[in-house]
């Protein structure tokens, strides 16, 4: 599982960095986290941070799939997909929005959630 966590190590302390947890064993830092990253101020950034790794490093566009579905960004009926990520689920992209830049778009949507019910 990869999780925004704060830094708990001397030098880092405070910073928020991405980490993979795999069960029992140490999290360690991932992505572009897991290189010269100095860390960051806020889990916001850590998690752009992450995303911006996996649309440069593990985006995969114009996946074929048989059945056809609603594009996440028109409606346009498309049996196109595209993933972010591996062992992510796959995004509904038609021809013309087979893109990053769409791909990011779906994927900020994804981490902000569900809105928030009206007060």
């Amino acid at each position: 599982m990869i999780v925004a966590r704060k830094s708990e190590d001397e030098a880092d302390a405070g910073k928020w960095y991405m980490m993979a947890v795999d069960g029992k064993a140490a999290a360690r830092r991932t992505g572009y986290c897991a290189g010269t990253c100095g860390g960051h101020g806020t889990e916001a950034e850590a998690v752009e941070h992450y995303l911006q790794y996996q649309l440069d490093r593990e985006g995969d566009l114009w996946l074929a799939r048989r059945d056809e579905r609603a594009c996440e960004m028109c409606g346009e009926p498309t049996t196109l997909r595209a993933r972010l990520g591996r062992d992510s689920s796959l995004f509904v992209l038609c021809r013309q929005h087979q893109s990053t830049s769409s791909l990011q778009t779906l994927a900020r949507r994804r981490t902000a959630g569900p809105p928030a019910p009206p007060a």
